[in-house]
């Protein structure tokens, strides 16, 4: 099966689900990324008022936001006049399985500040 036509206001909602849940992961890895970078700066100002070498840069991964693509297919779907809707099998791995091309590396971006 290469594609699937879908009733539309599910698929929106569908989308809103998903929507949310990415940004409540994103919310919180931003608010620990936040944390352990108030510690590295901490570290760094430490450091540096002791007389040792000054760190300019720091390796801690910036939380990925990826609401705006959501955001674009929720309103594409808003905006469309038909009851429904025909998805390729790519757009319904990445809308209904929140499957996205970057799903793994947010995942993975998420979880090195989510898991304790």
């Amino acid at each position: 099966m290469d594609s699937i036509t879908v009733e539309k206001a599910k698929l929106i909602e569908t989308l809103k689900t998903n929507r949310r849940q990415h940004r409540a992961i994103f919310d919180k890895a931003q608010e620990k990324y936040r944390e352990a970078m108030i510690v590295e700066l901490d570290r760094a100002l430490q450091e540096a008022k002791e007389g040792r070498p000054i760190r300019r840069g720091f390796t801690l991964p910036v939380p990925e936001d990826h609401t705006a693509d959501f955001d674009t297919a929720i309103e594409m779907l808003e905006w469309d006049t038909d009851q429904e809707v025909t998805l390729s099998w790519r757009e319904f791995a990445q809308y209904v399985q929140n499957n996205w091309s970057w799903a793994q590396s947010f995942q993975a971006n998420s979880a090195s500040y989510l898991v304790s």
